[in-house]
């Protein structure tokens, strides 16, 4: 199976490129997050806190993959990613800005 690289791409750049940039934001937000935040937090607002701005940055990624490879679904495949990734932000964001911040 040959894989190609479409000509898609985003303020002149190719995806592939913004794509392994966002793989590279979600790689630091694994070691960098809000943890000044999760003062005695359990469960689901914790799991948020702890990798929902990583998620949003990988779901980016692979938006970005699936529309720069042409990979099946394409753009509308892509683009779905990319709404995903947005709810995730929302929601990680909200949970940011309701979470006990320690003095």
């Amino acid at each position: 199976m040959k894989i190609q690289i479409s000509a898609h791409q985003l303020l002149g750049i190719p995806l592939i490129f913004w794509a392994i940039v966002c793989l590279v934001v979600s790689i630091v937000w694994v070691f960098v997050w809000p943890s000044d935040r999760v003062d005695q937090l359990f469960g689901l607002r914790y799991l948020i806190l702890r990798w929902g701005h990583a998620l949003v940055w990988l779901l980016l990624a692979v938006a970005a993959f699936i529309a720069g490879l042409n990979l099946p679904g394409g753009v509308k495949t892509a683009s779905t990613v990319a709404l995903a990734s947005l709810v995730v932000y929302i929601i990680f964001i909200a949970t940011v800005l309701t979470s006990k911040q320690n003095p």
